[in-house]
């Protein structure tokens, strides 16, 4: 294969294919804008460093124009005037062939031509014109745009017949719808290669690329949690830089510290973005929307704030501040003992409403909510309502009640005072129940500790050693 296109080139079948070349067909792809200079500097530098970059320029530009799509040859004109003002004596000279010329022609006098590709030609040749007219070497170049604009000043044949009402000939018919064919096919041919070229360049990208680990919630959740903190962080320290700045004497732009918060909180607002399309978790896709919200309320508060308008005006900046604050706030979410509460509040709601329907009166807004159950009346009513109040009592053996005088500590005591008789009386004037004391020792005696006549042997205060003490009291061993 390198004989034969050595051979090819030695007899000429073959043109000489460089980077002056490739620099065309980078700079007149779809992607790059119409009027866009970058990379024209390069092309120049490759077309005067080789002696064929001259030919091999202008054969590429006339490819474009002939053969290329309406933005191939809008940028092959703006690439062709800029070579003409940049390249040099020599470019210009050699530049202006028999075949570049035609096809300049050719696409003025084209009426399917596209209008703006028309128009900019127009342009480039008018400006050759001013440019080269006392020239006489490039007195070829300078009349172009006189032999175009003629060409495009008169109407072609088919164009003239339409107009005053003729049908062209079966002949012309044909001709024209052959030639619209051929044009359409060279266009669709055009466009397939260029979209092959740019799917070749798009797959050597992707193998190149490193791939993204793909994404475990599990593995990632700190960083997710992390992320959510910075965000928070980064939104906070924003709105704070902000309301520390005094636009009467600073301004946002020129702040530093304003300016490293803002850097921050767009990156962090990226990395919570990225998580939002991948977690899936309900319990952190709200928070992670929240945190979004809250950067974007910043990043909103700065934009209003960093206007010339709302640096004028201290009230303004005052209000902004203030809202940039209450939307920087994260509010808690409502929890199942708050929904609880609020379940419990409306069921004592709805019950308090019945009860008041059933007494037949409103319920007193004033009265606190735990007294709202209880009815105690009017003033000065019966008191059937209210249950009875609480007796001490002692049931006995047989179910009577047992209502005992019960005397003071001293009555219980081994002490004697001269007031003994008084406690005496006292104890005996109550009504007392006899009880029969049952024992196994015939001569055993038993002396109650009070001396009245009820039996105490049940007292909690008695003393142990009573029995020993009493006068009375013998035992037979």
């Amino acid at each position: 294969m390198s004989a034969l296109s050595f051979a090819r080139q030695a007899f000429g079948r073959e043109k000489p294919h460089s980077s002056v070349t490739d620099w065309v067909d980078i700079l007149t792809a779809s992607s790059i804008q119409e009027e866009a200079y970058d990379g024209i500097p390069e092309l120049v530098d490759a077309i005067n460093l080789q002696g064929p970059g001259p030919s091999e320029a202008s054969r590429a530009l006339r490819k474009k124009l002939k053969h290329g799509n309406t933005h191939q040859q809008y940028r092959a004109l703006v690439l062709l005037k800029a070579l003409v003002e940049n390249c040099g004596q020599k470019f210009q000279s050699t530049f202006a062939d028999g075949q570049l010329t035609d096809a300049l022609k050719h696409i003025a006098s084209d009426p399917s031509a596209d209008k703006r590709v028309k128009k900019k030609l127009m342009l480039v040749l008018a400006s050759w014109r001013d440019q080269f007219n006392n020239d006489p070497s490039m007195s070829l170049v300078a009349g172009l745009y006189r032999q175009c604009k003629g060409a495009e000043g008169t109407r072609p044949t088919q164009e003239m017949n339409t107009l005053i009402g003729l049908q062209p000939s079966p002949e012309d018919k044909r001709r024209i719808e052959k030639e619209e064919a051929k044009r359409k096919a060279k266009q669709e041919k055009e466009e397939a290669r260029q979209r092959t070229i740019k799917e070749e360049e798009d797959r050597r990208k992707s193998k190149t690329r490193p791939k993204r680990a793909p994404f475990d919630f599990e593995k990632d959740k700190p960083k997710v949690l992390a992320s959510i903190v910075d965000a928070s962080q980064a939104s906070s320290n924003l709105v704070n830089a902000i309301t520390l700045v005094n636009p009467e004497i600073d301004s946002l732009q020129t702040n530093e510290r304003v300016q490293e918060c803002l850097v921050k909180a767009k990156q962090a607002r990226k990395v919570v973005v990225r998580y939002i399309q991948l977690v899936e978790n309900e319990e952190l896709i709200g928070t992670l929307i929240e945190t979004n919200e809250r950067i974007m309320s910043a990043l909103e508060m700065y934009d209003k704030l960093s206007t010339p308008d709302a640096a004028s005006s201290g009230a303004d900046v005052s209000e902004a501040i203030t809202a940039g604050l209450a939307a920087a706030h994260i509010s808690m979410p409502e929890g199942e003992v708050a929904r609880l509460q609020e379940k419990q509040r409306a069921a004592v709601e709805r019950i308090r409403q019945v009860r008041g329907k059933d007494r037949g009166e409103e319920p007193d807004a004033h009265v606190h909510p735990d007294l709202q159950d209880l009815n105690f009346g009017p003033i000065g009513a019966s008191s059937t309502n209210l249950p009875p109040p609480l007796r001490p009592s002692t049931l006995s053996d047989d179910g009577e009640e047992i209502h005992e005088g019960r005397g003071s500590l001293s009555d219980f005591s081994d002490y004697e005072t001269s007031d003994e008789e008084t406690h005496y009386a006292k104890g005996g004037s109550s009504r007392r129940k006899s009880y029969v004391t049952v024992s196994d020792d015939e001569d055993y005696s038993s002396t109650p500790f009070a001396r009245g006549n009820s039996k105490v042997d049940d007292d909690p205060f008695a003393d142990p050693f009573a029995d020993d003490a009493a006068p009375s009291s013998s035992k037979k061993w």
